[in-house]
């Protein structure tokens, strides 16, 4: 079948001129009935051309097969001695990797002023830096400088020496001595001599460094550009007829050049303000849009598992562990990835985390899946690496604890499907293919980009939006369903790379036979699993609640009391650490507990304080059992409800429990011992003729029944109560009760007797 394929892809390559269908055959309709032409299905064929580039492993990592390998430099100022050797060092290794003329990366410097001293690079580290570019990089398939922003200073020496300068639409360039200082007339000679080595007019650099010097801009009559010293002039009218003269520079901002004009005067290729189109025009690989921190310095890995469903609990675990990567120094991460998805937020913040750093480089290694909103993750990562047989996208549902996930709803679709394309653009993965994943009415056309001259792969409507910039249309995945690339599809989007085993994904970036350490759940991040899961929860709260009733029921510290502070720290503790209770929660439960307290002993009667702090701790358990307030997705909604089933089904439980333990406790030989009795007495005395004896042939005070007395202590619900002549713990039932009130004996449970007010 291989073979077929190859035979196929060269077929189409000589048809259409590139790796793509011709037009013969651009239609490919997704669905159950996709048209089949000669007894191929044409989504074979639309794919075919990437099989044939990876079995004549024509292929670079991650690279189209119209494109050039190449390398993204961010040059942050000051320039240091020692950052110098770390980036002449990586760009040396890059061109050393190169076999074939073929392989000869391009270099894309980024030249950024910095934020805490823009201009401040000394001469000395500037000028050698743009010595390395200038001479040590003659192995480069070319040096380009791309100027997002103002540069001023001598770090604008090395961008000069690059070979060709791209620049932002607001930058500038120059002046290069800096405010307030006077020429150094060496400076002049090396500068000179920078711009004869780079096939320039020295002028210009003379003119950027000594802002003092008139320098002139010259047309002549074959529409050539010049930049020329006014004392040149005559001398150079001699040989050529000069049509037009300016100034170089805008008004008075000497030795400042400005974008707009480098541009018109040619000078500068291309005004870009975003690195993907930078690349494109260059027909680099987008596996080198990130700046990669690895190449400066000797690679220091982690590895870090994704496994199950994105969650919460995941979104925790990844954070600490990328945080504890960035302490350690790490400059490369793995992420080994096996997710059918999960929860939206969850995915989305682990995206935003990597696709914030700035000081590791990052690859996601794709095992066996990243579907659903896991696909978010290896999008938000710098570089994408598939396993034989594993696959990507199909962003459909949300799966929120079980296994049968809920699917988008069509404002869930518009939102992932920014987010997937933002999260590609960023890391310069192909957009539309992005934004394919997620969005099934997405038409992906591959076409050629007249402005930029690269082909690539774009969404229908982006090119129905500017008519005739896209050349020679083909339709590659129509309407009607998400994508679910497989590693061969990935790699022929110029989305991933493909690799048999982790051995070979090591070797990608220098680390074949080493040793990474791999990151995985603890033993902690186990038991906190374990204890969000929803059965060991509602046992948590379960014993927590009936605990804490317990201890109200029978006073006194013991152990219903430190089992349930044990219980409800355990929930809390295992949903603070999960990331979905977070202190409001916690305080809400203190506040609770510490309202039932005030109704039990300082403000008798069940009130104001007692319904507050039952209303308090039930709303601190429903809140800490989502990371949500109030929910407003479909799912949310789910997990809400069922939430409060749980809940309600643990308060069933708790008065079920209570009311049995209050009936047969007292008379389980083994626990009746935790309960105070007082002292045995068989009610019969034979000089007192009111005496009652004790008809249940046992030490109890059953005779009691249907007695009056007077309360002694206030009751809450517990106390004591006169009898006659005998003093005895008594128990309210359901009231809270004054010192000296009128009550009856209604019950004896053991040791336990009961009462209520006289009415």
């Amino acid at each position: 079948m291989a073979t077929d394929a190859r035979t196929i892809a060269t077929d189409l390559t000589r048809s259409s001129g590139r790796g793509l269908p011709s037009e013969g055959v651009r239609t490919v309709k997704t669905g159950p009935h996709r048209p089949r032409i000669l007894g191929f299905d044409l989504r074979l064929l639309t794919f075919a051309f990437a099989l044939n580039w990876l079995g004549s492993g024509s292929v670079a990592r991650g690279q189209a097969p119209d494109t050039v390998p190449g390398q993204r430099f961010l040059i942050e100022e000051p320039i240091t001695s020692e950052f110098l050797t770390q980036i002449k060092a990586a760009a040396k290794l890059l061109i050393s990797r190169a076999t074939t003329d073929e392989q000869r990366p391009v270099l894309v410097f980024e030249f950024r002023p910095g934020k805490s001293r823009p201009g401040g690079s000394e001469f000395g580290s500037a000028y050698d830096l743009a010595n390395v570019i200038a001479n040590d990089l003659a192995g480069a398939r070319k040096t380009v400088a791309y100027i997002p922003e103002p540069l001023k200073g001598y770090a604008v020496l090395p961008a000069l020496a690059c070979d060709e300068i791209v620049m932002g639409t607001r930058a500038t360039l120059g002046p290069i001595t800096p405010e307030g200082q006077s020429v150094n007339a060496g400076f002049r000679e090396l500068v000179k001599n920078l711009a004869i080595h780079k096939g320039r007019e020295p002028g210009l650099f003379l003119g950027l460094l000594d802002r003092d010097l008139d320098l002139r801009v010259v047309r002549t009559a074959d529409k050539q550009v010049h930049y020329l010293l006014a004392d040149e002039l005559a001398d150079f009218s001699k040989t050529h007829q000069i049509i037009e003269n300016n100034s170089a520079w805008e008004g008075t901002q000497r030795g400042l050049l400005l974008a707009s004009r480098a541009r018109e005067q040619g000078f500068t290729k291309l005004l870009s303000d975003d690195i993907l189109e930078v690349f494109s025009t260059y027909r680099i690989a987008t596996s080198g849009i990130a700046n990669d921190p690895s190449l400066l310095s000797e690679p220091k890995a982690v590895w870090i598992k994704v496994e199950g469903q994105i969650n919460a609990i995941k979104e925790r675990f990844i954070a600490q562990r990328v945080q504890k990567a960035r302490n350690e120094g790490v400059n490369l991460i793995f992420f080994e990835i096996n997710s059918a998805g999960g929860i939206d937020l969850a995915a989305s913040n682990i995206a935003q985390l990597l696709s914030e750093l700035k000081d590791v480089k990052t690859i996601a290694y794709i095992d066996d899946r990243a579907t659903g909103v896991a696909a978010l993750i290896p999008l938000a990562c710098d570089d994408i690496v598939f396993r034989k047989n594993a696959r990507m996208g199909n962003v459909t549902s949300i799966l929120a604890g079980g296994e049968n996930g809920v699917l988008l709803s069509p404002g869930q679709v518009a939102t992932l499907t920014s987010r997937a394309s933002s999260l590609a653009n960023a890391k310069g993965h192909p957009v539309a293919i992005a934004a394919a994943m997620v969005d099934p009415s997405a038409v992906v056309v591959s076409a050629k980009d007249s402005k930029t001259g690269a082909s690539g792969f774009y969404l229908q409507s982006q090119i129905d939006s500017e008519p005739g910039r896209y050349l020679d249309p083909t339709k590659i995945k129509d309407a009607g369903q998400v994508l679910t690339l497989t590693s061969e599809e990935a790699v022929g989007y110029g989305l991933a790379q493909r690799v048999s085993d982790e051995e070979d994904l090591k070797g990608l970036y220098r680390l074949r036979g080493k040793t990474i350490r791999v990151d995985g759940p603890t033993w902690v991040d186990g038991l906190i699993q374990t204890l969000n899961e929803p059965f060991i929860s509602g046992i948590l709260l379960f014993v927590g609640i009936f605990m804490l009733i317990i201890e109200i029921k029978m006073p006194g510290v013991g152990l219903p009391a430190i089992t349930s502070v044990l219980a409800f720290t355990l929930f809390f503790w295992s949903r603070f650490l999960s990331g979905t209770a977070d202190q409001l929660e916690i305080l809400l439960f203190i506040v609770g507990i510490i309202c039932l307290g005030l109704e039990l002993f300082v403000f008798p009667g069940f009130g104001v304080f007692g319904i507050s702090g039952v209303l308090l701790i039930l709303t601190s358990i429903v809140m800490a059992s989502h990371t949500f307030i109030w929910p407003t997705q479909e799912y949310e909604y789910r997990q809400m409800m069922n939430t409060l089933f749980q809940v309600t089904g643990v308060l069933i439980s708790v008065g079920v429990g209570v009311a049995v333990v209050g009936r047969f406790l007292p008379s389980i030989p083994l626990f009746n011992k935790l309960i105070l009795k007082p002292e045995s007495w068989d009610g019969f005395d034979p000089d007192d003729p009111t005496a009652k004896p004790n008809f249940h042939g046992e030490s109890t005070l059953s005779f009691l029944i249907g007695e009056t007395g007077r309360t002694t202590t206030i009751l809450r619900p517990a106390g004591k109560a006169r009898f006659g002549e005998l003093l005895v713990d008594v128990s309210a039932d359901g009231f809270y009760l004054e010192p000296d009130t009128p009550v009856e004996v209604i019950d004896v449970q053991g040791a336990r007797v009961i009462v209520r007010p006289l009415r």
